[in-house]
């Protein structure tokens, strides 16, 4: 898995940035013991495999 932007995320998704952000809303607490900071542009490998796991959403790797 490598960083990605949220919008990068957000079309493998076939969603806006603001809908992929509203799903992740319940994760929030999690995702921010990961170390996710609410104006990040740029996820790192973890959270994007956070994200992508829980979505299951194709990135292509």
């Amino acid at each position: 898995m490598r960083a990605m932007t949220k919008q990068q995320l957000a079309e493998s998704a076939g969603v806006t940035t603001k809908t992929l952000m509203s799903w992740c809303e319940p994760f929030l607490k999690e995702l921010e013991t990961m170390g996710m900071q609410p104006h990040m542009k740029v996820l790192p490998p973890h959270i994007v495999r956070f994200i992508t796991e829980k979505f299951c959403i194709d990135v292509g790797e």
